[in-house]
């Protein structure tokens, strides 16, 4: 590389910090380059860039790091940090699928489910993801309604977003079981 050039960086030697944010998303070249183009498309026009993803999570790191990975792969993202806040949002922006958490500031999304299904029992599909494993709230989460109930420390971003399609068409096909 020429002396001039070391300040300009090519896709392929920016691409290890790609790979710390999306492990196994791109592909070697075989040279011991990085080749970016299998997931290159889905950046501006993914299979999920119709779909618009509500999470309701009040931790700014948990938010930010679903919201980088959703947006890479093509989703709409918006992100609500109460419960209050996420009913308004259900209510305005019509999300296709909701992201819950259960922990939240003003009260338990356990009872922000149970609020969506008397208020909008229309309203999109909705996965739990908490940090409660414990199979008495994994029961309670489906019992009202919720398609998936996912505990956070044994799923990655990249695997939340892998499966969105799938929980939104079972959400249209009323997949939800009534509470």
């Amino acid at each position: 590389m020429a002396t001039g050039a070391s300040a300009e960086m090519t896709a392929v030697e920016r691409a290890p910090a790609i790979l710390l944010w999306f492990p196994g998303q791109a592909g070697s070249t075989g040279d011991g380059g990085i080749d970016l183009a299998p997931r290159a498309g889905r950046l501006l026009s993914g299979p999920g860039s119709s779909i618009l993803v509500l999470m309701i999570e009040d931790d700014p790191a948990i938010a930010e790091m679903y919201r980088v990975q959703l947006e890479h792969d093509g989703y709409r993202v918006a992100i609500a940090t109460t419960a209050e806040i996420g009913i308004t949002t259900v209510t305005e922006k019509a999300p296709d699928i909701v992201l819950l958490d259960l922990l939240l500031p003003d009260r338990s999304g356990l009872e922000m489910l149970a609020s969506l299904n008397e208020q909008l029992p229309n309203h999109p599909p909705v996965v739990i993801l908490s940090n409660y494993g414990e199979p008495s709230m994994i029961d309670r989460g489906r019992s009202l309604g919720a398609v998936e109930y996912l505990v956070k420390s044994r799923v990655t971003p990249s695997e939340i977003s892998e499966h969105i399609p799938d929980w939104v068409e079972e959400g249209r096909r009323g997949g939800r079981s009534e509470s």
